[in-house]
């Protein structure tokens, strides 16, 4: 897994480059107030509203005012115990929110949380995309037998950090996930 991993992040280095609801055309998410398209994945299924209610849900337990926010939620079924399953989420977070950290330790926090990971020490690489420059980790969790890949692209952008998540148990799923960055305009 740490080999394809690796040859994942390889991709990466070579991509080139409005409303709170998600814009939807076709396979294509929009959106009009961080201004990005992407294009999304196919064969998964949207949960976002879920997603939201799971993070509201966490943030009301935690008596916390500052929130991840989820602007796109996927995942190609609900078992994730399933060897092909995958997941991809859109999040972002208020930068001003973390302001004991310089801009790349603030993108390494992020990415951290969004993988649902207590390390935030991974040493991300720099990848522009679509002439925003994104910090890009990779992280491996285990889930009782199961052991799960996570890729996170993170930039700041217009005062929020902003974050693609992409996560899967298979290499092979990861690496296509990933590779759907390359998708991604910003106007």
């Amino acid at each position: 897994m740490l080999l394809a991993l690796g040859m994942l992040l390889m991709v990466c280095r070579s991509a080139v480059g409005q409303s709170s609801k998600p814009l939807l055309s076709g396979r294509v998410y929009t959106n009009a107030r961080l201004a990005f398209r992407y294009a999304l994945p196919n064969e998964m299924r949207d949960k976002t509203q879920r997603f939201r209610a799971e993070i509201q849900a966490r943030a009301e337990s935690a008596h916390s005012k500052d929130t991840l926010d989820a602007l796109l939620a996927m995942s190609s079924g609900p078992d994730d115990k399933a060897t092909d399953w995958h997941s991809l989420t859109i999040e972002t977070y208020p930068r001003k929110a973390i302001a004991d950290a310089d801009d790349a330790g603030a993108e390494a926090k992020m990415s951290a949380w969004v993988a649902h990971s207590k390390d935030a020490s991974a040493l991300p690489r720099s990848v522009v995309l679509s002439g925003q420059s994104f910090a890009v980790s990779l992280f491996g969790m285990q889930e009782g037998t199961t052991k799960k890949g996570a890729v996170v692209w993170t930039t700041i952008r217009k005062d929020k950090l902003l974050s693609f998540a992409f996560v899967a148990n298979s290499s092979e799923q990861l690496k296509r996930l990933a590779e759907s960055m390359k998708s991604v305009q910003f106007f």
